[in-house]
């Protein structure tokens, strides 16, 4: 049974996480270039040490680390540095990779890992900040049954809704589609809201609404509620990570050659907000963003003239 853990990224995500392993009784030994998070880590009771020091006496590596290709440095430097006749627990080691990584990343390490007698699995996820602190986290998994099972405990302390999706791979997949859709739902609603606005309907009454037909989404129902509407624009998570998400969606798009723009017209609003806004942006200010450009330069006449010569068409869904 896994009871030791080195856990490489103590961010927004990370470090809650790591937190709620180690409430649940499990020894965490912890890697960040983050001092501030290492001292924080180490206030939970944490064992913040570099990864060459504990790499031999855990069972489990977890990686949660904002790209792929710091992923794919951190998995090479492992096995650099990870011999299996000092590995010190019976059972082979296994990685963990929680990142949002690229699925063709992810198999090409699977397959060096694999190699060194090292075990891996995808398991990214998804539901914020907020449900890694209070671990509810949606947790996709990639890879052999066998290592998933190994790990289901420690990751149901960090999740509540764990779901093996597939080989290899699947989870990152399964991930950046996920990603696709929010952000797609999220710029939609952001420009139905500010149309109506332009109406004189108020952005709290248009939610309430939604929410209460078929337009809902996990925009509409959790985050206009609590960072658009009130303006705190604080989810957690930055709109640089979701453009990554989205360039990430539409490249598999495109390589698979499918028949839809509607990703890359998505990603191009994602870089330009991007572009626009602060490099630190929430991804909820998007908000803003749509402002900027939506109803530029419409007067409110044309707006009502638009409503009456489309008064005698009603569709419904």
């Amino acid at each position: 049974m896994i009871q030791k853990i080195g856990f490489i990224g103590l961010g927004k995500m990370g470090l809650p996480m790591a937190k709620n392993l180690l409430n649940r009784g499990f020894t965490v030994y912890g890697s960040d270039v983050n001092e501030a998070a290492i001292h924080e880590f180490q206030s939970y009771g944490g064992k913040p040490d570099y990864v060459t020091d504990w790499i031999h006496n855990v069972q489990c590596i977890i990686l949660m680390l904002p790209s792929s290709k710091i992923v794919n440095q951190v998995i090479d430097q492992i096995i650099d540095h990870y011999s299996s006749d000092q590995h010190t627990h019976q059972e082979p080691l296994v990685i963990i990779d929680m990142s949002s990584s690229y699925p063709d990343e992810t198999r090409k390490n699977f397959k060096k890992l694999t190699e060194k007698n090292i075990e891996f699995i995808d398991a990214p996820v998804s539901g914020g900040v907020k449900k890694a602190v209070t671990a509810q986290l949606t947790i996709m998994i990639g890879g052999p049954v066998e290592s998933f099972t190994r790990c289901k405990r420690l990751l149901g302390s960090m999740g509540t809704n764990l779901f093996h999706v597939g080989p290899i791979g699947s989870g990152h997949l399964i991930k950046a589609i996920n990603n696709y859709l929010s952000a797609t739902h999220l710029l939609a609603s952001c420009e139905a809201v500010q149309l109506l606005q332009r109406f004189d309907v108020e952005p709290e009454k248009a939610i309430h609404v939604f929410n209460h037909s078929t337009g809902r989404s996990g925009s509409t129902e959790y985050k206009f509620p609590s960072f658009i509407l009130t303006e705190s624009f604080d989810s957690g998570f930055s709109l640089e990570l979701l453009r990554k998400d989205l360039e990430m969606a539409n490249g598999l798009f495109l390589n698979a050659e499918a028949a839809t723009n509607l990703p890359q017209l998505v990603f191009d609003r994602l870089h330009e907000a991007s572009v626009a806004l602060d490099q630190d942006a929430d991804h909820t200010e998007i908000y803003q963003f749509v402002s900027s450009y939506l109803l530029r330069g419409k007067s409110n006449e044309k707006d009502s003239e638009t409503i009456s010569s489309s008064s005698n068409t009603s569709v419904g869904i």
